[in-house]
């Protein structure tokens, strides 16, 4: 019969085949693109970015899930392997997090039209800026996490499970650090700041879409094909900005309540985290529209090989 927990680390093991299958999709075809491109394409390295973090995040969430499974907080040492999972748990999900608030400043502003002589010359070389952009935030992301290679176990134990004789402790910092400072810095960090980049930026693109879809029906101009594609992007805008925001609320709500109380079970942050990296993999791949002809050219071919085999099949039954 299985227990809660191994019911649990199943749902994380299947969020975690979909996840990295689609993450994978997404990451291959935008290489593939700026290969033959032969240049660097903006939207595309950010894809490939939030690709290859959800890839580690979702990989380090479910090491994470077996180490906890197994009983590694029942140990008397922390293992180093633990600690460096840690760090690429919460440097890959930092990357993804920036990358998700970037390419939605990217988009916002491609799109929106400016007055200013600054934003004009700022939209004219966006994608320079927020190419070096990346690259600072792929470096303070690892940057941010390295005091978690210094955790270590405290002496007192956190809960006594006297059914399993197992005590489980809780990792700390060393004591140079100022945990609480540290943690509300790393939390602003991780979720707070992108989200306040994203969200704003995320709205106002929806807004904007909005207003010129209703205009364009309202003078019957001939595109309504535009108009739906409008209306897909908004649509899909508003989904990714829901996920992004229950994912960062979730984690803060976490560490926050870790510090101030006795703390949360870091299931419902595993499985928050799997399902992230799903749904803006598949996000991602409607929302753009090289992912999508290639999903559409992959079912496509899925279909007719799937005939064929079925035609084979009904014409060697025949000859029996």
């Amino acid at each position: 019969m299985f227990r809660s927990a191994d019911l649990k680390l199943c749902c994380i093991f299947l969020l975690l085949v979909l996840g990295v299958l689609a993450n994978l999709f997404n990451l291959v075809v935008m290489l593939v693109q700026q290969w033959r491109s032969g240049g660097v394409k903006t939207v595309a390295l950010i894809i490939c970015f939030i690709s290859l973090g959800n890839i580690l995040l979702q990989i380090s969430t479910f090491v994470l899930s077996v180490s906890v499974w197994v009983g590694v907080l029942c140990w008397s040492d922390l293992p180093l392997f633990f600690c460096v999972v840690l760090f690429v748990w919460l440097s890959s999900s930092s990357v993804s997090f920036w990358c998700v608030a970037w390419l939605s400043v990217l988009y916002c502003v491609r799109v929106m039209s400016f007055s200013s002589v600054l934003l004009r010359a700022m939209k004219e070389n966006i994608s320079s800026i927020l190419n070096v952009t990346l690259v600072a935030t792929l470096l303070t992301s690892y940057v941010t996490f390295t005091p978690f290679f210094y955790l270590h176990f405290q002496n007192e134990t956190l809960l006594t499970n006297m059914t399993e004789e197992c005590d489980i402790k809780k990792p700390l910092f060393p004591a140079w650090l100022n945990v609480n400072i540290y943690v509300i810095v790393f939390i602003s960090y991780l979720t707070l700041i992108p989200l306040m980049i994203m969200l704003p930026t995320s709205l106002r693109l929806v807004v904007y879409l909005c207003k010129h879809t209703s205009s364009m029906q309202k003078n019957h101009q001939s595109g309504s094909h535009a108009a739906e594609s409008y209306l897909l992007v908004c649509r899909l805008t508003v989904a990714l900005v829901w996920v992004y925001l229950v994912t960062l609320l979730t984690i803060s709500l976490y560490y926050f309540h870790a510090i101030f109380a006795s703390g949360l079970s870091a299931d419902m942050l595993f499985l928050g985290l799997s399902f992230y990296c799903v749904a803006s993999a598949i996000l991602l791949t409607c929302s753009n529209k090289n992912l999508r002809e290639k999903v559409r050219v992959l079912f496509s071919w899925g279909k007719k090989t799937l005939s064929r085999s079925v035609e084979d099949k009904s014409g060697v039954t025949e000859r029996l």
